[in-house]
């Protein structure tokens, strides 16, 4: 699945980069941007920021789950993650959640 249209950067290329950068010592809290510039690309447009924090999120525990990281550096990371996105203010609701008001059916 393409993640980021302006680079053409896939999931699977986001999970390889995971790999080398929780490789790293100390690893680096795998941002998208930490993972863009492992890549060595930068971001853009933004426009896939979400997508990526949550193809990020998912790739971790992949890892984890296949033993490709230990599962205490995918505990941090997970838990750095979300204390970063909760003091920015929680995840931002998706176009989907967004319901048109109904027409009153006086007019």
């Amino acid at each position: 699945m393409i993640v980021c249209s302006c680079h053409v950067i896939s999931d699977k290329d986001i999970e390889t980069a995971l790999v080398e950068i929780m490789r790293q010592e100390p690893a680096p809290l795998p941002t998208p941007g930490v993972v863009w510039r492992h890549l060595s690309k930068r971001m853009r447009c933004c426009g896939c920021a979400p997508l990526a924090v949550e193809t990020i999120y998912a790739r971790l525990e992949k890892l984890e789950r296949d033993g490709a990281i230990s599962s205490e550096a995918g505990q941090s990371m997970r838990s750095q993650l979300i204390r970063i996105q909760s003091r920015n203010g929680g995840l931002r609701r998706s176009r989907m959640d967004f319901k048109l008001p109904e027409a009153d059916a006086a007019e």
